[in-house]
């Protein structure tokens, strides 16, 4: 059997960006010289601003009051125990999410991946190792990498890849109440094992929260000493698209 699409992906991308300088994805300019990847200067520091101050001191939700918590966290739906998100969510983010997630354009998880990386440095997390938020096998399959785990890789921390699967496919939730999200994602998750340690776990964008707050459950249920969140970015609060 061959090399997978997702290894093909990582080999090939930066070579082919070297040879065959891209378009930026944001604003379709031919790179120039020997610059790489799939962002020009201009638009990485334009689009990919961090979230508004100040933030949920809890969850990282912004547009709470300096030193408060947002009433999520105040009344215990928030199961984990720390989150941020690297990037204020605007059309620029979610363009490329899209193309990272659904467009093949797994060169994306180097700027993003930076940004994961600031965040997590710039804040108090303390976990030990990396969980990306698992994709049903089959989807996985499909698509041929799992772009969380592509951006856990870039933390420098261990990247847990099979402490926890997901044992059935949610589908997507786009377009659903944050009450039948939480009825979706129920059961979804299992772990393979005692976790028994701080892990942080990593996916693209937050939207309620329901996926996060289930896999911490699962995680807590297993042994997890402690549970943080870390996306690229989170739809609310600053967001004008929540």
């Amino acid at each position: 059997m061959g090399p997978s699409r997702r290894t093909r992906h990582r080999v090939l991308d930066p070579i082919l960006d070297l040879l065959f300088p891209v378009d930026c994805v944001l604003c379709e300019r031919r790179a120039s010289g020997w610059r790489r990847g799939p962002l020009c200067a201009a638009c990485e520091t334009a689009s990919l601003a961090g979230p508004a101050s100040p933030v949920c001191e809890r969850c990282g939700l912004a547009g709470v009051a300096a030193g408060g918590m947002c009433a999520a966290c105040l009344t215990g739906r928030t199961r984990y125990d720390f989150g941020r998100a690297a990037l204020a969510f605007n059309d620029a983010v979610r363009l490329l999410v899209h193309e990272f997630k659904y467009n093949d354009r797994v060169s994306l998880a180097r700027p993003l991946g930076r940004r994961l990386k600031a965040c997590l440095e710039r804040h108090a997390f303390g976990s030990d190792c990396a969980v990306p938020v698992p994709l049903h096998p089959r989807r996985q399959r499909r698509r041929g990498y799992n772009q969380a785990e592509l951006l856990a890789a870039r933390l420098g921390l261990p990247v847990e890849r099979g402490v926890v699967r997901r044992r059935r496919d949610t589908g997507s939730q786009t377009g659903m109440t944050r009450a039948q999200r939480v009825v979706n994602v129920q059961g979804a998750f299992e772990c393979r094992g005692r976790v028994e340690r701080s892990v942080v776990v990593v996916d693209d964008i937050q939207t309620t929260g329901a996926t996060l707050n289930e896999l911490t459950r699962v995680l807590k249920r297993h042994g997890a000493r402690r549970v943080e969140v870390l996306t690229l970015a989170r739809v609310g609060g600053d967001s004008k698209s929540a």
